[in-house]
């Protein structure tokens, strides 16, 4: 809970002097109405169905006008979800959020981007995977970060921010979701369930930002959030600095944020006119949410076999007892197999905390073993330094 800012406000820092150069017109979110309860599955002898979800919604209508364009000094920070498998290098861009700070106003733009969006990826026209997801996995980093400015009329891009499925359960364990991470990020995750599809999805994704901002952002401040925005920090790839971090938040707290809700606005880039389901994402709502889109893949037939826990955890497993086999006799072999893994922080997607605590022990105890055999003493230090602020932001939590 406290750490809020990691989703959203991990999002960093830094003064450049740039003006908006959007070319197309923002779009403004207006209220429409409360949405209704939905119906579930329970049918009557009648054959009407009677369940209920108490599922918090509002409906909202984006439309191409009045959102506010901000000049003066603004930090541009790309957060995207990588959805790539264990050990695998390659990753695709699953979520796509640029969070722009106007340091001189103090707001907060969230640019939601669906990962459909047609750019080109490499790919012949004919193959139809000329997509943004596919610029991250096939033309890298920085070819994607550029195709992002060119989608939303952003100038430039300062920082990045990029975790895979493991590292979110973690953020999300940060952020409160203890007892339902998996569930959770499930949610944000989700485009099957909605009419809208990948639309709905990003600018869910957006809000649960825009929520995290404004509900934690005064809790930035005290050492139990140092902590947890540092235990952020370690848990993903990124290039924004804690000390950078520390200036936005001194930046925005100086124009009074986070004083007014409607100074954090979401809006979806290519913009759309459509109606979307505004949903409450505290972490007693988000069950509700989960058991909702349950009900609508099945009533749509689009029910599938997921790769289990059980599943995950036998293939982990799997490779670290491989490593093992090779640490007595090629450090080298030991970081080719966990290298990637650890990265991913593989481990957070294990339920049950005690192996979980044995999987990242392990793995972290092999590969600086092994940099410190290889003479990578730089490494090594990386890893001790990440078990340090994890330990640390665990026994904060407690």
């Amino acid at each position: 809970m406290r750490v809020l800012v990691v989703i959203a406000l991990i999002v960093g820092v830094g003064c450049t002097s740039q003006k908006k150069t959007d070319t197309e017109p923002a779009s403004s979110p207006t209220l429409d109405s409360a949405a209704a309860k939905k119906a579930d599955k329970n049918i009557n002898e009648d054959g009407v169905d009677t369940t209920q979800f108490n599922v918090n919604d509002t409906m909202i209508t984006l439309k191409n006008d009045a959102f506010p364009q901000m000049g003066g000094r603004v930090v541009n920070v790309m957060v995207t979800g990588v959805d790539s498998r264990l050990g695998d290098p390659m990753g695709h861009a699953d979520a796509n959020h640029l969070v722009r700070f106007f340091l001189d106003s103090g707001c907060i733009e969230i640019i939601s981007i669906p990962r459909d969006t047609p750019f080109d990826a490499g790919f012949e026209d004919s193959t139809g995977l000329n997509k943004l997801t596919n610029v991250r996995a096939n033309r890298g980093r920085q070819a994607y970060l550029k195709a992002v400015t060119e989608i939303t009329g952003c100038q430039r891009i300062e920082y990045y921010i990029e975790f895979g499925f493991s590292q979110a359960i973690g953020l999300l364990e940060l952020l409160g979701y203890k007892d339902n991470a998996a569930s959770t990020l499930r949610v944000l995750r989700s485009r099957q369930a909605y009419r809208s599809g990948d639309f709905q999805r990003s600018y869910n994704q957006g809000q649960f930002i825009r929520q995290a901002v404004l509900k934690h952002f005064d809790k930035t401040d005290d050492i139990v959030g140092d902590i947890a925005l540092r235990a952020a920090l370690a848990l993903v790839e990124t290039n924004l600095s804690y000390d950078a971090c520390q200036q936005i938040f001194e930046a925005m707290r100086a124009k009074g944020f986070p004083r007014d809700p409607s100074n954090v606005w979401v809006r979806l880039k290519p913009s759309v006119i459509a109606k979307f389901t505004m949903y409450d994402f505290s972490a007693e709502n988000v069950n509700e949410i989960n058991r909702e889109i349950d009900y609508k893949i099945h009533r749509l037939g689009l029910d599938s076999i997921a790769v289990t826990s059980e599943t995950y955890e036998r293939r982990l497993s799997n490779l670290v007892n491989k490593a093992a086999a090779d640490s007595a006799k090629s450090p080298s072999s030991v970081v080719r197999l966990l290298r990637r893994a650890y990265e991913q922080r593989a481990w957070m997607q294990v339920s049950d905390r005690q192996k979980r605590t044995a999987y990242r022990d392990r793995m972290c105890g092999m590969l600086i073993v092994s940099y410190d055999r290889m003479k990578n003493t730089q490494a090594s230090q990386q890893i001790r330094s990440y078990l340090d602020i994890e330990n640390k932001a665990a026994s904060a939590s407690k």
